[in-house]
């Protein structure tokens, strides 16, 4: 079976390396002419930490993966909330779980694919025709080909999803807020490997990354969901953050480079159906639930090896069920949750703020900690 996959992150890489151990044969387009290196921090655990064992690549993972211990949490005027120590949630998990830039897991994954999947940099499909027997392709290279099925790998704003499911405003679900993410040379010390700030309506965080560098991650209550030109998006950075600490006012102060950052509104994906004919939808582009659920890229990752071994199992049509039967009950579940976590992320209220500043740290402290790995755990995707 020859599958296109329209995307280069986490789901569309994860699912190449799973159709090439199912003996099958995926070939990868992906917009941006080189790996992305835009984006945040992401968790890999539980379920998504058994499909990189069952890939080989947990090694590989963690002399990549950043070094989170003491995560401090303090007011808008620098003021200490509270901390926690990440690696009690860890243990609880049986240390089953890694955080790591989304760059660098794309990184494992593309190497584990050298020589063996053509990955097609500076493409997109710009048309595509379900014939019943297979999809005819047209890429932004102008080459026409053929395959059994198309896989929409392409992010929440999922351009093979535009063209055959429909637009996007039918199917992104936004949550009120904005974020925004960059990578960028560590100007200040740091005496924590996670420093966030925080104050209603407004969070900002700072990640030390290990090379050197600091990864940001900066979320806004903004009930306008219209995109924000690049040209625009500092001064909008500005207008709500330069008040605060140096800390976290440093990293925008000489602005940004965007071509290699991130900066939209943060919406969900509800597709009722995800597939149709020899389209399928995988990852962000068919159920994307945020950051704010913590478990997007595992889910992600997950929704890549069901796939692929339904695939291996199956006829297409039963295959292309099977996979949606057994994913989606979950994803709905977890994007449940996010819209529930994004109130306590970013508070309303100074009440809000203080409860919760008591309990982020009471989570973080045995036994609640060992409960919440267990609630994690039952609300996680299984690989089966």
């Amino acid at each position: 079976m020859r599958i296109l996959i329209s995307g280069a992150g986490p789901a569309g890489l994860a699912l190449a390396n799973c159709l090439l151990d199912a003996g099958l044969s995926p070939v990868v387009v992906e917009k941006a002419p080189t790996l992305r290196t835009a984006g945040y921090a992401v968790g890999l655990h539980l379920g998504g930490w058994e499909v990189a064992e069952r890939l080989g690549l947990i090694e590989a993972l963690k002399a990549r993966a950043i070094s989170i211990q003491r995560a401090d949490y303090r007011d808008a005027q620098g003021r200490k909330l509270f901390s926690y120590n990440y690696r009690h949630l860890s243990a609880a998990c049986g240390d089953r779980m890694l955080v790591i830039m989304r760059d660098a897991l794309q990184e494992v994954l593309v190497e584990r694919l050298a020589g063996r999947v053509p990955i097609r940099y500076g493409t997109t499909v710009t048309a595509l025709a379900d014939e019943g027997k297979a999809v005819e392709v047209e890429l932004s290279d102008g080459s026409r080909e053929r395959f059994d099925l198309v896989v929409a790998a392409d992010g929440y704003r999922s351009g093979v999803r535009d063209l055959h499911f429909g637009p996007h405003s039918a199917f992104l679900k936004p949550l009120g807020y904005r974020s925004a993410a960059w990578r960028m040379p560590s100007s200040q010390a740091m005496d924590c490997d996670y420093a966030a700030f925080m104050d209603i309506d407004l969070q900002a965080g700072l990640y030390r990354v290990g090379d050197g560098t600091v990864a940001t991650l900066f979320c806004w209550r903004d009930d306008d969901m219209s995109r924000v030109p690049a040209d625009q998006r500092t001064a909008e950075l500005v207008s709500r953050f330069s008040h605060w600490p140096a800390l976290i006012s440093d990293t925008f102060r000489d602005g940004v480079e965007w071509s290699d950052g991130f900066f939209d509104t943060i919406c969900q994906v509800e597709v009722p159906q995800w597939s149709r004919g020899r389209v399928v939808l995988l990852g962000d582009a068919a159920h994307c639930m945020t950051f704010l659920s913590g478990q997007g890229t595992s889910t992600a990752v997950v929704g890549a090896h069901v796939l692929a071994s339904e695939l291996a199992a199956r006829p297409l049509d039963e295959a292309l069920a099977a996979y949606e039967a057994r994913l989606r009950p979950v994803a709905l579940r977890l994007q449940k949750q996010s819209e529930k976590i994004g109130g306590h992320y970013v508070p309303r209220s100074r009440f809000g703020l203080a409860v919760q500043s008591w309990i982020i740290p009471a989570l973080m402290r045995p036994p609640l900690v060992r409960l919440m790995a267990r609630k994690m755990e039952a609300s996680s995707p299984s690989i089966g």
